[in-house]
């Protein structure tokens, strides 16, 4: 399976909104996480009140990134928009617009990261796998918990803490969540569940905006 070990990294840093409580933001994860790297759950204490500000702060999401998309690469028209991406593919700041009734896979991260809810309401399922993954195809999965999310609330992932989740959006509105996370979550290959089937299957997420190096390599070779 790919993991994030083996994406290339970009010639730079990518940003998709221009913003400055998102710049000074990101500058502050960074300078926290390279200092905490031994320590993740000191990451994540550390930058927990710069994220609580950050989603008290409306106005600086451009409209165009609370959007649902119908063409989701999640399905369900799941909107996952790149708002920043560092050139190593460290670090990935994104939102996750999901639409009123709609929920998401059962899935994973592979990440350290926050993920804060900046508008709608959500209900979340949280689980833990209990296989030991030897077999090609099957998971066996516990629910740990189950919540209910409003603007404001963040929930921590430090795998595999908190890494396996769905949520479903149970506003009359799309829910908007953003999600800080130390890989480029849409382009690595990840973990869909079916807990229903005790089932798994390696997935890419994908973004609703900017596609990963190899789509756009291959999209290039067949101009």
């Amino acid at each position: 399976m790919t993991n994030q070990s083996i994406l290339e990294p970009l010639p730079e840093d990518q940003w998709w909104i221009e913003s400055p409580e998102l710049r000074d933001f990101v500058a502050t994860v960074r300078e926290v996480s390279n200092s905490t790297a031994d320590n993740r759950v000191e990451t994540l204490n550390r930058l927990e009140p710069y994220f609580q500000e950050l989603l008290a702060q409306k106005g600086w999401l451009a409209e165009e990134y609370a959007q649902i998309n119908p063409a989701s690469g999640m399905g369900g028209g799941i909107g996952q928009w790149l708002l920043f991406r560092s050139h190593d593919r460290s670090l990935t700041v994104f939102s996750l617009v999901i639409p009123p009734g709609s929920q998401t896979p059962v899935h994973d991260h592979l990440a350290w990261g926050l993920i804060g809810l900046y508008q709608g309401n959500q209900e979340e399922i949280v689980y833990r796998r209990v296989d030991h993954g030897h077999a090609e195809g099957h998971a066996e999965l516990e629910v740990v918990e189950e919540r209910s999310l409003k603007p404001g609330d963040i929930y921590r992932l430090l795998p595999p803490h908190g890494d396996i989740h769905a949520v479903k959006t149970i506003s009359q509105i799309p829910s908007v969540s953003i999600h800080v996370l130390g890989n480029d979550t849409g382009c690595v290959w990840r973990h869909q569940f079916i807990p229903e089937s005790h089932s798994v299957k390696s997935f890419r997420s994908g973004y609703s905006n900017a596609p990963c190096q190899e789509e756009e390599e291959k999209a290039h070779v067949s101009i």
